[in-house]
C-alpha cells in the first residue's frame, strides 16, 4: 500500500499515514498549505465580486483636494508635494488678501486650518528658499511672526492671479445651483465635523 507523504511504497520504518490514495508531490505540511492558500484566494476572489463600490465622503473629499493640490501646484510651477504646495499658496494668498506685513504663525495656522508641526515643516521650507523670515513677538516670545520676503512678494500677485484664474475655471464648469448646493453640503459637513472637536 502506497503511504500518503510519499509516491512509493514504504518500509515498516516510515511513520506515515497509509492508504490507498496517493498525492503525488505534496508533503501533509505543504499540502495543508495548498488547502488554506486556495480557500484564501477563493475568500478574497468573493469578496472583491461583492466589494462595496459606495461612494465615501472622506475618500472623496481626499482625493478632490489632493488632485487640486497637484494641479494647482503644476500651475504654480512649485516643485513640491501638492499638499505643501496648495498650503503655500494659502499663505501667500492670505497676506495678498490682507495686506498685511507680519502674521502670528499661530493665527496663520489657524486660519489654514493647519496643524502646528504642519505649518512649522511648510514654513521651514519656505524660510530655506528666501520666501519667509520668522522673528520672535515681543508680546509673547513663544509666538513667532512670519513676514514675507521681498521675493516672495513679487510672487504674490503672480500667484494670486494664478489661483483665481484656477478657481474661475473650477466654477465655470458647474451650474449657479451647483455651486449652490455645493457650498450648502460642504458647510454643513464642516458643522458635523464641529461637533466631534
Amino acid at each position: 500500500m502506497r503511504c500518503l507523504r510519499h509516491s512509493r511504497s514504504c518500509s515498516r520504518r516510515c511513520t506515515a499515514p497509509r492508504g490507498a490514495v496517493s498525492f503525488g508531490f505534496f508533503l501533509p505540511n505543504q499540502l495543508s498549505f495548498f488547502i488554506v492558500f486556495s480557500i484564501i484566494v477563493s475568500i478574497l476572489t468573493n469578496s472583491l465580486e461583492h466589494m462595496d463600490t459606495t461612494p465615501r465622503i472622506g475618500f472623496t473629499i481626499k482625493t478632490l483636494s489632493h488632485r487640486i493640490g497637484r494641479t494647482l501646484g503644476q500651475q504654480l510651477r512649485l516643485e513640491q508635494e501638492a499638499a505643501s504646495t496648495a498650503v503655500r499658496s494659502h499663505i501667500l494668498g492670505y497676506f495678498a488678501h490682507h495686506e498685511v506685513e507680519a502674521v502670528l504663525q499661530s493665527e496663520l495656522g489657524n486660519h489654514l486650518l493647519i496643524r502646528r508641526s504642519t505649518m512649522t515643516n511648510i514654513l521651514d521650507g519656505m524660510e530655506s528658499e528666501g520666501l519667509v523670515t520668522r522673528e520672535e513677538y515681543q508680546q509673547d516670545k513663544r509666538q513667532k511672526l512670519v513676514r514675507l520676503t521681498e521675493k516672495a512678494k513679487a510672487l504674490c500677485s503672480e500667484h494670486l492671479k494664478l489661483v483665481n484664474d484656477f478657481e474661475t475655471s473650477l466654477q465655470s464648469n458647474l451650474s449657479d445651483e451647483e455651486l449652490k448646493q455645493f457650498f450648502a453640503i460642504t458647510k454643513k459637513l464642516n458643522q458635523i465635523l464641529d461637533t466631534y472637536t
